[in-house]
């Protein structure tokens, strides 16, 4: 039912978490495509060692050159085999052993092109918050929910049905930051169905170092922010 795609570069801190959460779930309907992408640590001993040890599991590792998690996301989706995609990040886990399961509940009754599901997210200091995006469960797409465009754009609460993606061609652009919004933005706009639960099935850990707790990084926040507000003028403009 679910293919996990797990870019994994220079993870050895964090990525045994990761898969101990993927590995702790109650259903199997599942495989685990892990990208390591030209790790120079220890990442690609923990994935060998996580494989030998979880034979019951439909684990595939590949490694490639560093080449960045959004193309490594692309190369995963290459690889996947089934119905629904499901992004997860090294540093981070699945809320708890049901997470899984509820999910493909959800994704065999309302079978939607995208699903989007509540956030916990936690930092090394312990300041916890949730992120909604529904007060409650609805099926929509961008015409009725247009401020989607502006609601976190992170891959990885939002399992994808995987004919749907492959037939929008719509993959990750090329980008150290902010290539979620690119992707998503395009995706919205060609779903017929977006299912929305307030159910928290993913927590993000948000580290110190990370990527986006750097200003410098922000540089190229304009630009996306500006491809969101052309997109979302764009389906006003067709409402009316």
């Amino acid at each position: 039912m679910v293919s996990f795609i797990i870019p994994a570069y220079n993870a050895e801190g964090h990525i045994r978490k990761c898969l101990a959460s993927i590995a702790k779930q109650t259903s199997r309907d599942f495989e685990l495509i892990i990208v390591n992408d030209g790790s120079t640590d220890s990442t690609a001993h923990i994935l060998d060692e996580f494989k030998a040890n979880n034979r019951d599991l439909d684990i595939k590792i590949f490694t490639t050159e560093n080449q960045g998690h959004a193309l490594a996301r692309n190369y995963g989706i290459a690889k996947a085999s089934k119905e629904y995609i499901w992004f997860v990040d090294a540093d981070d886990v699945l809320y708890d052993e049901k997470s899984l399961a509820k999910t493909i509940a959800d994704l065999e009754k309302e079978t939607p092109d995208i699903m989007i599901f509540s956030v916990f997210e936690t930092d090394y200091k312990y300041r916890n918050k949730v992120w909604n995006y529904s007060i409650r469960k609805r099926v929509t797409n961008i015409k009725k929910k247009p401020r989607l465009f502006f609601m976190q754009n992170w891959s990885w609460n939002k399992p994808i049905k995987r004919s749907f993606l492959l037939e929008t061609g719509i993959l990750f652009p090329d980008l150290k930051m902010f290539e979620d919004i690119y992707f998503f933005v395009d995706l919205y706009q060609k779903a017929k169905t977006i299912y929305i639960t307030n159910e928290i099935r993913y927590i993000y850990v948000k580290h110190p170092n990370a990527l986006t707790s750097s200003l410098n990084n922000f540089e190229s926040y304009p630009r996306a922010l500006l491809y969101e507000l052309k997109a979302y003028f764009k389906v006003l403009f067709r409402l009316k």
